[in-house]
């Protein structure tokens, strides 16, 4: 695990409208290096404007790394992927279909790093898509957040992108273009943990389910795949016994896992029954990872609570220690909240055709 940084600032961006506009800005503003990893991507008005600004910083010399998930990001478009390499862009696609090792296809990075000149990183959830653009105001345009952050804690995410680059190239990245030193930029204790489940095994889940067990008077928690293991469910479970406040936000109707209910109505129902408030979103895709814990742990990233990002994706999730930033997270989950409807005990009712989908969606994720 990563040591716990101070002097961070972390600022919370929430949806296309609002962290678009600053990742590209940071891009063009880039001077010595801009390091960029995603799990995926559309071809796009998004993903036109980053490659350009990719290809531009190249060509004035600037450093650029770039990380596409050769499954997720598919669709990027072959030739802005051209254009870039052309420039001089250094990319490299993660985990590219081996007819000799197809097992080794189902290996994905699902990170979400772009931290531009070493001083100034972005994290989170999300795509470059249109679902991301706009403010989640229809079914088109999901739900989700971001982070940007200044400080010590940059240098961790920055290991977070190296880790994979070396391992697809063997070259570390090292030096003042990637690693200036970091003055303190604001008061928040901060960490970026690595979730590398083929090197190190499983950090994210190890990290989420001890915060669990450790919380005393709350949890909030806001998920696109609310597809816990056993031992968090079972952490949630007992946490609602001691007298914590569980509540519990996912996708709705609008959701690109349609299954999802059917795969987890036996621990949805087991969680309400012992109290735990559950709730589905309901504009639109809800596509956030947000973990509250107490009032003064937050854990964001691009995790999901499900054994893929536990135990096979490579992820990054990001740990805050602060009353503050906790308080505005927990704000932001009251404003989704105010636009959730509350499952009931007639809502979790599902056909003898639904629980069937459930039991072999549940042997399909691995999901007991």
């Amino acid at each position: 695990m990563t040591p716990w940084t101070t002097g961070n600032s972390v600022r919370t961006l929430e949806n296309g409208d609002g962290f678009f506009p600053p990742m590209l800005r940071a891009a063009i503003s880039a001077k010595e290096s801009i390091t960029f990893e995603c799990y995926t991507a559309r071809d796009c008005m998004p993903v036109a404007l980053l490659s350009r600004i990719l290809i531009e910083r190249a060509r004035a010399g600037v450093r650029v790394h770039v990380i596409l998930d050769a499954f997720g990001c598919a669709p990027w478009g072959d030739d802005y992927i051209a254009a870039m390499r052309k420039a001089g862009v250094q990319l490299k696609l993660y985990s590219p279909f081996n007819f000799f090792l197809p097992l080794a296809y189902n290996h994905r990075t699902h990170r979400r790093v772009l931290v531009c000149d070493g001083r100034v990183g972005f994290c989170g959830g999300a795509g470059w898509a249109y679902n991301w653009t706009g403010c989640a105001q229809d079914r088109g345009h999901w739900r989700d957040t971001q982070y940007e952050l200044r400080g010590p804690v940059v240098a961790q995410l920055q290991d977070n992108f190296a880790d994979n680059w070396q391992e697809l190239t063997g070259t570390k990245l090292s030096g003042p273009a990637y690693y200036p030193p970091l003055r303190n930029a604001g008061t928040l204790t901060a960490q970026m943990v690595a979730g590398s489940p083929m090197k190190q095994r499983d950090t994210l889940g190890s990290a989420t389910l001890l915060a669990i067990r450790a919380a005393q008077k709350s949890i909030l928690i806001e998920h696109s795949y609310f597809l816990p293991t056993a031992e968090i469910r079972d952490a949630l479970l007992a946490a609602a016994e001691r007298g914590v406040r569980v509540q519990i936000i996912m996708p709705g109707e609008n959701t690109d896992m349609p299954f999802a209910k059917e795969i987890m109505q036996g621990t949805l129902r087991r969680l309400m029954d012992a109290g735990v408030e559950l709730y589905e979103f309901q504009p639109t895709m809800l596509h956030g990872k947000l973990v509250a814990i107490d009032d003064h742990l937050i854990i964001a990233g691009s995790g999901n609570l499900d054994p893929r990002s536990f135990f096979i994706n490579d992820e990054n999730n990001l740990h805050v220690l602060s009353p503050a930033f906790a308080h505005e997270q927990r704000a932001m989950f009251q404003r989704d909240l105010a636009r959730s409807k509350r499952l009931t005990e007639e809502t979790l009712h599902l056909s003898l055709a639904r629980r069937f989908r459930g039991l072999w969606g549940r042997f399909v994720v691995g999901v007991l």
